[in-house]
């Protein structure tokens, strides 16, 4: 659909673990596969839906068969998938991945679907927040997103130095809270017990944007909701727009037999001086899931306990 880029010598070599998915594009018809700079984009078209996916930090652990984030869930609902894959985690920065990105938009690969959605997970997030301008009225799905890493934008944030300190935090799409509000609607999933994600969330807040807290999830939200059951369920919602706050409170009444949601809620517990009720609702939590971690925390509270009590 658009030219493919001619490389310089500072391109990011092309990662292992590709081969799989340039053949899939190659085989398919209406597909392909573009390398940039730091980025690859792949596409495979399908009926109803585009969905713009965004790697995340983990994505590239994958080098036997990788492919775009979400694109085996995608592609099984015959939906189309545009996969923005890094080769260098510069959240999406570089000025050829945006050419060609826009070069995609004009010549009208996103408006020729009439439901567009962009998903991602913390720089992905991020991507799915900013780019929603190329499809406007898209929807939004995006897992503890970072709003941007520009420094006088999100002066709270002081993780991911190493994305910083590449590409251009002043060029368009480097502002995720300016990028959402081009969402029909967006869905904001976030811990807010992380000051940084909560502090992010906010930024974005308005208009079309839904937030959606989950306490003691962490920043690894995809992961939690996998172990609870209800990732694919909460994503497809997500990606269709119909994740309403009522179905996700619903769906997260799951969280209560997820071993790592427990342990991060009892932690929390613990770590204000709550021994006692944290004792009894790790008891009561080992009923219900009985789990080598809850019983280890178990014994961990009742010698804290003792050691209080022989302090005394």
């Amino acid at each position: 659909m658009i030219a493919q880029p001619l490389l310089t010598n500072d391109a990011t070599p092309l990662p292992p673990g590709m081969g799989p998915l340039q053949a899939l594009c190659h085989e398919t018809a209406g597909a392909f596969f573009i390398e940039t700079e730091h980025h690859m984009l792949a596409y495979l078209p399908g009926q109803k839906r585009l969905v713009v996916t965004f790697d995340n930090l983990a994505s590239d652990r994958d080098v036997e068969g990788r492919m775009p984030f979400a694109c085996q869930l995608v592609r099984r609902k015959g939906w189309a998938i545009l996969g923005v894959m890094v080769k260098r985690k510069d959240w999406f920065q570089c000025p050829h991945l945006k050419a060609a990105l826009l070069a995609l938009r004009d010549a009208g690969l996103f408006a020729g679907y009439e439901n567009v959605a962009m998903y991602g997970a913390s720089m992905g997030g991020f991507g799915a927040a900013a780019f929603a301008p190329l499809a406007p009225g898209c929807t939004v799905l995006a897992f503890a997103a970072q709003s941007t890493l520009d420094r006088g934008l999100a002066p709270f944030e002081r993780r991911y130095r190493y994305g910083r300190g590449l590409g251009d935090w002043s060029a368009p799409f480097h502002d995720a809270a300016e990028g959402v509000a081009s969402a029909g609607c967006a869905y904001l999933v976030f811990d807010p017990l992380i000051e940084g994600d909560r502090l992010h969330a906010l930024r974005m807040a308005g208009g079309a944007v839904q937030l959606l807290p989950v306490p003691h999830f962490s920043h690894k939200i995809p992961p939690m909701l996998k172990r609870m059951g209800v990732l694919k369920e909460v994503t497809l919602l997500g990606m269709r727009g119909d994740l309403t706050p009522f179905a996700f409170r619903q769906l997260m009444r799951s969280r209560r037999q997820a071993v790592p949601y427990l342990l991060n809620l009892l932690a929390a517990a613990v770590a204000k001086g709550h021994l006692t009720l944290a004792e009894r609702a790790a008891r009561r939590a080992l009923e219900v899931v009985p789990n080598w971690k809850l019983r280890k925390l178990v014994a961990e509270i009742e010698q804290a306990k003792m050691a209080g009590d022989l302090a005394e």
